[in-house]
């Protein structure tokens, strides 16, 4: 019987703002997701280092309920979407650049508190510091 558990020391652990009380909440990243990041670019690996962390503690606002399938996590159901503007972006060397214009910087975060996804994405031309569709991506916005 030697069924491999799961612990957090396989994940790091990220101080994140929890939408309903506005007190921190532990999200986690997966070692193994991070080795993956690590491997596409430097740029990958800071912005999982710092913007992942940024959007996690200052986001513009939150969103619960993902309906886009292309937003989902594939090994279950997402959950909460982080979103907002972080104060850089990071060139595929590692190296700090203004934000990229007219983008958002989204963090996926499932029901069990996994941060599965981050990316920059298209901003809402209206709302600038939104996500693009946002109105229909969420069900509703929790901040």
């Amino acid at each position: 019987m030697s069924e491999q558990s799961s612990t957090r020391r396989q994940f790091l652990m990220i101080d994140a703002i929890n939408p309903g009380d506005g007190k921190p909440l532990k999200v986690q990243i997966s070692y193994d997701r991070l080795q993956v990041v690590i491997r596409r670019s430097a740029g990958h690996a800071r912005d999982a280092a710092v913007l992942v962390a940024y959007i996690l503690q200052k986001p513009r606002a939150i969103f619960e309920g993902i309906t886009r399938e292309e937003d989902e996590d594939r090994r279950g159901i997402g959950w909460r979407c982080y979103c907002g503007i972080p104060p850089h972006s990071h060139r595929p060397d590692g190296t700090e650049a203004p934000p990229y214009r007219g983008q958002v910087y989204l963090v996926f975060v499932n029901a069990d508190g996994i941060a599965y996804n981050w990316r920059w994405d298209k901003a809402e031309p209206d709302s600038p510091d939104l996500p693009i569709n946002h109105g229909v991506r969420f069900k509703r916005r929790l901040l």
